[in-house]
């Protein structure tokens, strides 16, 4: 009789971080909120969003104070925390993208 080695646990997916510009703690992406920037307003959108980037952290009221988000939006700080304390507490980003994704061969068929 023959006995099968153990299964070997499947490898932990990589989970990418980012940082939040108001208090620069490293957190996992979901964690945080996305701001972006598209013809020099910055903007909060959930779902897809194309243009530059910045993430605060999305359940830290703290990080949502105008002078923490000074050094990130310049001028357009309390806008920016406006928006942000407007939003529903915390704020869930694990949509789907909109745009096809790329397949293991490189090819963007699925």
């Amino acid at each position: 009789m023959t006995v099968s080695p153990a299964p070997t646990p499947a490898p932990d997916r990589h989970t990418p971080e980012r940082t939040c510009v108001a208090c620069r703690r490293k957190r996992p992406q979901s964690a945080l909120t996305r701001l972006t920037r598209v013809d020099g307003v910055w903007n909060l959108s959930v779902g897809y969003r194309a243009g530059r980037g910045a993430y605060v952290c999305s359940d830290s009221p703290d990080c949502w104070q105008d002078r923490r988000l000074r050094r990130a939006f310049g001028a357009q700080a309390p806008q920016v925390a406006a928006a942000l304390t407007a939003q529903p507490q915390p704020l869930q980003q694990n949509h789907p993208r909109t745009l096809p994704t790329q397949g293991r061969d490189g090819s963007h068929r699925r």
